[in-house]
């Protein structure tokens, strides 16, 4: 019998936490070597004294083309929209290159992007209309709209706020959290029910990146509104704000005619093969959007909920978003980069000008989108760089590069590189070290059979064509071939999206027994790494 829960020879990278920490660059949780790096690169800059007028910032288009050109030559991303906002104005609503590879359809301002998490902001502006319409209080508990809602613990069941899950300090654990099961086929109401399954982190003391979390904070302010949350976007943001292209509906996206198609890496380049509905967590990944409306949604945040000479959105609804409730890396240094979280939004300080506050935020599809916004309050300006490729730091490096010009004369730093180093861990995981004398499996009857608990449901082992396969999902709609390891245990490819994505996990056979009594998923990235805490991956036999 093997522990469930050893530590192997490879350590993975959690796919929720690419977009936790965005503010260094949004990995700092995944085991990336670069954070310090970045952080130096911020330190060794000049300090402010910062000028930005307006005819810098509109002179500075060739500038800008030759950035993003240059940082498309270096990832191979396809496809690039940029968008720049300045002292009230719409400056830059620009595209770079093509919406799908292989072919010559151009990226143009209108071409619609699927936005990933940059989605977090832009359903926190809506929430927070519907704040300042008086339906709801950032600080009402959800159980007051969503009755039904549990989590584990009946203390936090009862007192979790809107607030605590748009900020992620409910508790709920951001390396799985409702994301494993969506990946498997699970839809929004199957998912929602099962997070009170998982043990929770200290409430409001600990930030967890939760997008299924924040999801039900955007389900409870639909509630109080009286309409699903993408209606309820539509009518009290994108209506008003006259953001025609957004939406948070997946089908309204595909209905589009001139949008961007995804694409992954495959031996060093770019291709289209994988599509992505984000329907089920639509309030914290599922927007999709162009620079056009985005600017205007840019200039609204800016102008406090103004746009256009109306008041889209109540100002001190919207204020409340952008104050940090939470730190994201406490830490006990005295001197490191604030890293607070507000309502949906990173709060930083920038990282290529320290005296400056940045909103922002990332957003990665490992299915094929990266994308990345930047507001300087200070500055009244605001960068908005969407990709249609997986995560390469490419829109991150755009951002900073460009700002870091515009305030220095030359960036500071190569942040393509730097950023790019911290992403790659993620779309290049290191090959799953095998034992050099691996232990054979038992015959395939130890392990056949039906396992099930609350939060996975039942998880078939069969005999496939090619070996033993674990069907897991409604329906069975999700088949993993498992292919043997070292004993009871066996690998499998996990996230088909990325090269050499390989999990592991075991059954365990008690002593004196011919079958085993449950299964274990020990660490991939789609099911999280090694966690002696995560009770809920150990599934018994039922049948």
């Amino acid at each position: 019998m093997r522990s469930p829960h050893r530590t192997h020879r490879r350590s993975t990278t959690i796919v929720a936490a690419v977009l936790a920490t965005v503010a260094v660059i949004a990995l700092a949780t995944t085991g990336c070597t670069n954070d310090d790096e970045l952080t130096e690169a911020a330190d060794a800059l000049p300090p402010a004294g910062v000028q930005l007028d307006r005819a810098k910032v509109r002179g500075s288009e060739a500038t800008l083309d030759r950035i993003v050109e240059e940082t498309m030559a270096a990832t191979g991303v396809p496809g690039v929209q940029v968008g720049v906002v300045h002292d009230g104005q719409v400056v830059f609503a620009k595209g770079y290159g093509v919406a799908e590879a292989g072919t010559d359809r151009p990226v143009t301002p209108e071409t619609v992007f699927q936005l990933a998490s940059v989605s977090k902001p832009i359903g926190a502006t809506a929430v927070a209309a519907v704040v300042g319409r008086g339906d709801l209080a950032w600080d009402q508990p959800v159980v007051t709209e969503l009755p039904d809602f549990q989590l584990s613990s009946e203390y936090v069941t009862q007192n979790v706020t809107v607030a605590d899950l748009y900020s992620h300090r409910s508790g709920l654990p951001g390396d799985t959290g409702g994301n494993d099961l969506e990946t498997i086929g699970y839809d929004q109401a199957s998912i929602i029910p099962r997070l009170r399954e998982l043990p929770l982190a200290p409430f409001r003391a600990t930030y967890s990146y939760s997008n299924f979390g924040l999801t039900v904070g955007g389900l409870a302010a639909a509630a109080a509104y009286g309409a699903p949350f993408a209606q309820m976007a539509q009518e009290v943001l994108f209506g008003p704000a006259g953001m025609t292209s957004t939406s948070f509906s997946h089908d309204e996206f595909a209905q589009r005619t001139d949008t961007a198609r995804l694409h992954v890496l495959r031996d060093g380049v770019f291709t289209t093969g994988f599509e992505r509905n984000a329907d089920a967590q639509a309030p914290a990944g599922g927007a999709s959007s162009n620079v056009v409306d985005l600017n205007r949604w840019m200039l609204l945040q800016l102008a406090g909920g103004e746009l256009d000479g109306q008041q889209i959105v109540d100002a001190e609804a919207l204020a409340e978003t952008k104050r940090s409730h939470i730190n994201q890396d406490p830490a006990a240094e005295v001197d490191r980069p604030i890293t607070g979280y507000g309502l949906g939004w990173n709060l930083n300080q920038s990282i290529v000008e320290p005296s400056l506050v940045e909103w922002s935020h990332s957003g990665a599809f490992t299915v094929g989108t990266g994308t990345a916004h930047s507001m300087y309050p200070e500055l009244d300006l605001g960068v908005v760089v969407l990709t249609n490729a997986q995560p390469t730091g490419a829109a991150e490096a755009i951002i900073a590069t460009y700002v870091d010009t515009l305030l220095h004369g030359e960036p500071s730093a190569d942040w393509t590189s730097l950023y790019g180093g911290s992403f790659s861990p993620l779309l290049s995981p290191p090959p799953l070290e095998r034992p050099a004398a691996p232990v054979p499996a038992r015959d395939a009857s130890a392990y056949v059979g039906t396992y099930a608990n609350a939060y996975f449901g039942d998880v078939v082992v069969r005999s496939g064509a090619e070996g033993l396969e674990m069907v897991m999902g409604p329906g069975g709609a999700t088949v993993f071939r498992l292919e043997p390891y070292d004993g009871d245990q066996f690998s499998f490819t996990d996230l088909p999206e990325i090269q050499r994505s390989t999990g592991l996990m075991s059954f365990t056979v008690p002593d004196g027994a011919s079958v085993a009594s449950d299964l274990v998923l020990e660490e991939s990235l789609l099911f999280g790494p090694v966690n002696p805490e995560a009770t809920w991956r150990v599934i018994p036999r039922t049948g």
